[in-house]
């Protein structure tokens, strides 16, 4: 039986997991993720676009599937598998990945009754089988993306920073334009940003992160764009560099871990159509820790529309042709006879 998790299943989900996967993002990341309490919440507001839990109950078996939604956005992050013991192990159970298959089919479905137009996975490269379970579902891969980790040595307090500044409402646009220069085509169309995407703050509830952004450049032509989610457990980097501007990168890097007054841990999200950016970020003592393929799902959204609505629509009356009037002394050849020429 797969359904949304209810408070009933939680006392099972606290038992011991034979296996379990994290698709880290950049929230969580930023904010180590507590699947027992991101299920307590889910049972008490119930599967939406904020996200979703949903359970497995089979045969001494459960399993949990959790989406995260984001905010503003019709769309959600897959971010959470897991399977439970329940009872005795020595009894035949269905094999994980099939487990999983149907309950993100039903997490799936319910996303398209909430209105959720895309839902996203960031998969770890070695996780073959769960990837070829997202293939089944839909789901197809339109990036690569490096993650990297503040490891040191530390930078040198005595080099040059970038002279960057706060982002503003009035600079949405313009790092949408730069979004657009350094992103393919492909990857432009998987993810759908529009400008308003990139205006700050951006809040969430049930989080405690925070967003916080820097540009560098004219407010219509930006050189750079750094973004930082800070949260609990660290801080998450995701950098844009005009192509013909790669030369500004150590500085860049460098303001912005000048505005994290912390020991928490930096991490830094680098694509792979941006492969040409990673020896100075591992000058400046970033290591790559993980490789991920993006994957992407877009929905059908049901559509509800009343059977009175046509009725009321306005509609163009049909075009009658009107017949032409014949020439003077030109005679019109009758397919009906008269009664008199019948006889």
């Amino acid at each position: 039986m797969i359904r949304p998790v209810t408070p009933g299943d939680l006392w099972a989900l606290r038992r011991k997991v034979r296996s379990q996967i994290t698709l880290y993002n950049e929230s969580l990341l930023a904010q180590t993720h507590n699947a027992f309490l991101y299920a307590l919440r889910s049972a008490l507001v119930g599967p939406g676009r904020d996200g979703a839990s949903f359970v497995f109950r089979e045969r001494g078996v459960a399993a949990l599937a959790q989406a995260q939604g984001r905010s503003g956005r019709p769309e959600q992050d897959i971010i959470y598998l897991a399977v439970h013991r329940t009872g005795d192990s020595s009894r035949a159970t269905p094999r994980d990945q099939d487990i999983w298959f149907r309950i993100l089919e039903q997490l799936c479905a319910q996303a398209a009754r909430n209105q959720v137009q895309r839902i996203y996975a960031a998969l770890s490269h070695h996780q073959e089988e769960l990837r070829e379970v997202f293939r089944q579902l839909g789901f197809s891969a339109y990036a690569r993306q490096t993650i990297l980790q503040l490891v040191g040595p530390d930078w040198d307090q005595g080099v040059t920073l970038a002279p960057m500044r706060a982002q503003t409402r009035r600079d949405a646009w313009a790092i949408h334009k730069l979004y657009g220069t350094v992103t393919p085509r492909l990857v432009q169309h998987a993810e759908a940003r529009s400008a308003r995407a990139w205006m700050l703050p951006l809040t969430q509830r049930w989080s405690r992160r925070r967003r916080h952004a820097w540009v560098l450049g004219p407010e219509d032509d930006l050189i750079a764009y750094l973004h930082a989610t800070s949260g609990p457990s660290a801080h998450v980097l995701t950098l844009l560099v005009r192509p013909d501007m790669r030369d500004v990168v150590g500085d860049v890097l460098r303001f912005g871990l000048a505005q994290l007054q912390d020991t928490r841990s930096v991490y830094l999200m680098l694509r792979e159509y941006q492969e040409e950016l990673l020896a100075p970020l591992q000058d400046l003592g970033f290591q790559p820790i993980g490789e991920q393929t993006l994957l992407v799902k877009s929905n059908v959204i049901p559509h509800r529309r009343t059977v009175l609505l046509p009725a009321l629509e306005p509609i163009l009356e049909p075009r009658v042709t009107i017949p032409s009037i014949s020439a003077p002394k030109e005679d019109t050849t009758p397919y009906v006879r008269t009664a008199r020429n019948n006889k």
